[in-house]
């Protein structure tokens, strides 16, 4: 029915489930500068025979995103309800979120979140995220952008592309794939590809960071620019608007510690 996002890895629809009149979202897998699409077939190639391998490789990381994502039956979390593939390529059914994500918000209202509004939405998130790290699973990509709010105000995490499911023997990440990750919201451990550090604590930071720019409308520091900042309270890196209560500043603060054993 229409086209909701276009990334680098993938295009999301919406959708309508012929057999139920279900509006539903679709995402298909679609790697922008390797594929084409043939738009009398709609079939889907590769552009060049030399990546090949690498599509199939690719594919199959976005089939195990929705067999991860599948498993989890919280409100707090896009469902996954089927997989296909056709047109030559992937495709997984999920949930059609009536309503905007947090980043798509703070441009239509041109403002911030109140220090209330992020006090609403926090135990949600944190309810996703514990949903996912008790089944050993990180988001690694938490941001605005990836928190979506429906028409009643629930807050549902989205794009798992980057997850990783956690080495239970050893700690740290199961695979050692590159991860994809949106700098500001990335503590130190992930940018440096430190895979034997990655924890719950990364998406703690990255939640953090979120919460900043949900108050702030700013961009969050990257780890270098909040070492650098000697100030008490790291008011240069992180400055705040105000309205924002001093338990949320130190809350922020915790989260986003470089150290990653001083996060909560």
């Amino acid at each position: 029915d229409a086209i909701i996002g276009e990334g680098g890895f993938g295009n999301t629809y919406k959708a309508t489930n012929t057999e139920f009149q279900e509006t539903i979202a679709l995402k298909e897998f679609f790697i922008r500068g390797m594929t084409e699409r043939d738009e009398t077939t709609s079939q889907v190639s590769v552009s060049n025979v030399d990546n090949v391998d690498s599509f199939a490789q690719q594919k199959e990381k976005f089939k195990k995103e929705a067999r991860r994502l599948r498993q989890f039956d919280n409100l707090h979390i896009v469902r996954v309800h089927d997989m296909f593939e056709e047109n030559g390529t992937a495709y997984y059914v999920m949930d059609f979120i009536d309503g905007e994500s947090l980043s798509d918000r703070m441009k239509r209202t041109g403002k911030p979140l109140s220090d209330g509004e992020v006090r609403k939405f926090l135990p949600q998130i944190l309810a996703a995220l514990k949903c996912m790290h008790d089944a050993g699973l990180w988001h690694l990509d938490l941001k605005p952008a990836n928190i979506m709010v429906d028409k009643a105000d629930n807050a549902k995490l989205i794009d798992f592309g980057a997850s990783k499911q956690m080495d239970s023997q050893n700690g740290g990440a199961q695979t050692k794939t590159a991860v994809a990750y949106t700098s500001g919201y990335a503590p130190r451990e992930q940018v440096e590809l430190n895979y034997e550090k990655l924890g719950p604590w990364t998406d703690i930071y990255a939640l953090g960071a979120t919460l900043y720019a949900l108050l702030t409308m700013k961009k969050p520091p990257v780890p270098a620019e909040i070492d650098d900042d000697e100030s008490a309270g790291k008011h240069v890196a992180l400055p705040f608007p105000d309205g924002v209560s001093n338990e949320m500043r130190a809350l922020v603060l915790r989260m986003i510690n470089n150290n990653r054993k001083k996060r909560h």
